[in-house]
């Protein structure tokens, strides 16, 4: 298992080094590997300028993955909490997991960079929030007047 575990953060690390290693010629076609020119949200700069699009999608700001290593980051706000039990601010000046090994073969973010790209994580979290909440209906949903009842009462 050690074995496999290493095998593949060895992997991740060499395309980190090798896919971050180079500059996006023109932002604006985020998904060139595949020839489709995609219409990139321009908080997406930051993330192709870093690398971050070796492993990394980012489908709500146009960022496509050169590899599909890594999770879409469009929720790493809250996933980051989930995944490592710790926000996103300190996740990135302290990595732990994967990312750990990753960004120690890879330019060090600096404190502008790690600030940025919070704030447009947090902001995509919260935009992307309130799209869905507007989706989700109320629950549970209102009784109707009267005796009427959609909720089953007899125990069957």
């Amino acid at each position: 298992m050690n074995f496999l575990r290493a095998t593949i953060l060895a992997a991740a690390v060499l395309a980190v080094t090798t896919a971050g290693a180079r500059q996006v010629a023109d932002p604006a076609r985020a998904g060139a590997d595949t020839g489709r020119t995609t219409q990139l949200d321009p908080r997406g700069v930051i993330f192709l300028q870093r690398g971050c699009n070796a492993c990394h999608a980012i489908a709500a700001l146009g960022v496509r993955a050169k590899a599909d290593v890594g999770p879409d980051l469009t929720f790493a706000y809250a996933d980051v909490l989930i995944r490592y039990g710790t926000n996103l601010e300190t996740f990135l000046g302290s990595p732990t997991g994967v990312m750990e090994m990753v960004l120690s073969g890879h330019p060090v973010l600096t404190a502008v960079d790690r600030d940025s790209i919070v704030t447009i994580l947090r902001a995509l979290y919260l935009e992307r929030r309130a799209e869905m909440d507007e989706e989700i209906p109320s629950s549970p949903p209102a009784r109707p007047a009267g005796n009427a009842t959609p909720y089953r009462t007899d125990p069957r």
